[in-house]
């Protein structure tokens, strides 16, 4: 450890680590890459404490975001730094509080909660709470589909990923903590069974179109063309971009195909009450009864012209069962899809919008967001995308069915309605809420308690196996 004396060795591990991190999602996806990510970034931290900290919380998440975040700059040009360094105050905030809490002598298995919950509170707060929510590249999120998810969903899950890492840094091996750590490893690591269809009272049969600008006519000529006895087809978000109620051709002929298909269609359209410029985004689920509901898209997408944002989310009741139709970024989002299930959606459908323009990795690393909604509630969820990914995920976050990025064509599968709820969906939920009021508790407690200090002579601390000495008091 002594080559960590030197600073410019600290940054290039800060610097480095940040690019391991950025591995454990698409386009690699080696998932396990996140321990050594953060654990480079900790050992880097190790003793320092102020500017020192937090430089190197700045190296680590600009080139983390930087290298897993490639795909803004298809989307925004070398505008995208902004979004970076946006992005990497976030470990700048996490480094300098875990500088404090070196300097006010924690350490051991102290120093990893403290670790863990303020990692977690920071990640739940650009996730879920800051103005400019963005939930890629979580700890979390970087583990898969597991057994935790379920209880404690992505945010917990990310929570305990960042203790294993503090205790694996910590020199903890001979405490209890220590084996804690690879216990939850050893969980994380585990996957879950693939959810067999095996009961046909329950079972929907999906069918789903990944077109990305055709016309109407052409998923309709499409769907005719979908095999015999399809209970539910989807459309991707914005397949129809207009109020398709107000043009009676058009809706005539979507009843037509309700009839002659005898199927549901879910489909990305726009409401336009009152008939002025103000529109919503809306997936409309529809039948040849006529419309059976619709869903307004309640996390409208940053900086795009993208509708007015709705604020419910309920389940559409269909032949089917019911059924709940987030729209593309309500699913990025742990909210929409859990209340949707808690009002008792057996099984959700997804219309997207993923633009070929993006890119490829950026539709990989969005695809994997659904599966993780999938296993925090245990249920079934069909995603139909313009240009991918569309899938078909079980309660345990496999896919059944996949159809790739940049592809046109058809995607078909059979779901299993489901009607229990998981821990997660009840009550895990507020995990990561109760990390955020530990988190600031002791954020709170440690600004009003300052660090150790002698005025007749240095302080020294012990942080993490090293020692360090702070400046003489002037």
């Amino acid at each position: 450890m002594d080559v960590l004396r030197k600073f410019p060795v600290r940054c290039a591990l800060a610097a480095f680590s940040g690019l391991v991190y950025a591995q454990a999602f698409p386009p690699l996806d080696w998932g396990w890459m996140v321990l050594p990510g953060f654990c480079g970034l900790l050992l880097a931290l190790d003793g320092q404490s102020g500017r020192p900290a937090v430089m190197l919380g700045l190296l680590h998440g600009v080139c983390a975001y930087g290298a897993g975040l490639t795909w803004v700059l298809n989307l925004f040009g070398p505008v995208a730094l902004i979004l970076w360094c946006v992005l990497a105050v976030f470990t700048v905030l996490f480094a300098a509080i875990h500088g404090a809490a070196q300097l006010r002598g924690m350490g051991g298995l102290r120093l990893a909660l403290c670790t863990a919950i303020s990692w977690g509170a920071l990640e739940f707060i650009r996730a879920e709470i800051f103005p400019l929510k963005f939930p890629w590249m979580s700890a979390g999120l970087a583990v898969g589909p597991n057994l935790l998810l379920p209880w404690i969903g992505v945010y917990g899950v990310g929570t305990i990923v960042i203790f294993a890492a503090a205790a694996l840094t910590g020199r903890m091996w001979k405490s209890a903590s220590a084996s804690l750590a690879v216990l939850f490893a050893a969980v994380l690591l585990s996957s879950p069974h693939h959810s067999p269809v095996s009961d046909e009272e329950n079972a929907v049969s999906m069918g789903g179109l990944q077109f990305e600008n055709v016309t109407i006519a052409a998923f309709v000529e499409a769907t005719e063309k979908l095999p015999a006895g399809i209970d539910h087809v989807v459309w991707p978000e914005y397949a129809v971009p207009f109020d398709v109620r107000k043009n009676k051709r058009e809706w005539e002929g979507l009843l037509d195909l309700c009839r002659e298909k005898c199927i549901t269609l879910t489909l990305g359209t726009q409401s336009r009450p009152g008939g002025g410029a103000e529109w919503r985004n809306i997936a409309l689920t529809m039948d040849a009864s006529g419309a059976l509901g619709e869903h307004n898209k309640n996390h409208t997408v940053h900086f795009f012209d993208d509708g007015i944002a709705g604020e419910t989310a309920l389940p559409i009741t269909t032949p089917h069962g019911k059924v709940g139709t987030p729209i593309c970024f309500d699913g990025d989002y742990e909210g929409v899809i859990r209340r949707m299930t808690a009002a008792g959606a057996e099984y959700i459908v997804v219309p997207t919008m993923d633009a070929e323009p993006w890119g490829k990795i950026q539709h990989d690393q969005h695809a994997e967001l659904t599966r993780i909604r999938a296993a925090e509630n245990g249920r079934w969820i069909f995603v139909t995308a313009t240009s991918g990914i569309s899938q078909l995920i079980d309660p345990s976050g496999h896919l059944h069915a996949r159809l790739g990025a940049m592809e046109q064509g058809g995607i078909t599968g059979t779901l299993k309605r489901e009607t229990k709820l998981t821990f997660y969906t009840r009550y895990g939920w507020l995990f990561p809420w109760i990390v955020l009021t530990a988190a600031a508790a002791l954020w709170l407690r440690m600004l009003f308690k300052p660090p150790p200090f002698h005025p007749d002579k240095s302080a020294t601390v012990t942080a993490g196996g090293l020692r360090f000495t702070a400046p003489k008091q002037p």
